[in-house]
């Protein structure tokens, strides 16, 4: 059984929700083999509820997050948009697995028909990596007009991503290996 958190910092989300959100987003687990956790953050902010998931299990992180002014209708769209994204990630490594001619890890059965496309890799671009510092990695990223820039870090020397958020500002993604 997987342990579901739901976080509510502004405590304005009913029990009646909070069943709702768990019994939705608790049928998540049949996509793992080991499911431990799914996180569920909720805010509010101007009369539009924002849901934000993260499911934890078989050493993955999944995450998404949706917003509509009726909460059910939140917790309803992140939870089919995570569910998609699982189904996809099932059915790539049930085909995987079958091109190798090896078995299925333990949890992954056939997947079902999905109207959904696997996921594939259109392009493939090579770039070189200039140390910049974060503040010029911005700027490079506005001039390519991307909304992430891949760099190295001029005060550390290691490999960074700059992404831009919903909100405008700026997330600075840095790997741990």
């Amino acid at each position: 059984m997987m342990q579901i958190l739901i976080r509510n910092a502004e405590g304005n989300l009913t029990v009646e929700d909070r069943e709702y959100a768990a019994e939705k987003l608790g049928r998540l687990d049949r996509y793992f083999n080991q499911a431990s956790r799914v996180e569920i953050v909720h805010r509010e902010q101007k009369l539009i509820h924002r849901i934000e998931v993260t499911v934890f299990a078989d050493g993955l992180t999944v995450r998404g997050e949706e917003s509509d002014n009726n909460i059910r209708a939140a917790i309803d769209l992140v939870g089919d948009k995570i569910e998609g994204r699982l189904r996809k990630l099932k059915s790539k490594l049930v085909d995987r697995h079958k091109k190798k001619g090896t078995h299925l890890p333990e949890g992954f059965d056939e997947p079902q028909e999905s109207a959904e496309p696997v996921f594939k890799i259109a392009e493939r671009k090579r770039f070189l990596l200039k140390p910049l510092l974060p503040e010029d990695a911005a700027v490079e990223m506005e001039l390519v007009d991307h909304p992430f820039y891949v760099f190295k870090n001029q005060n550390n020397d290691r490999i960074e991503v700059l992404y831009k958020r919903k909100n405008g500002t700026y997330g600075l993604l840095e790997p741990e290996v």
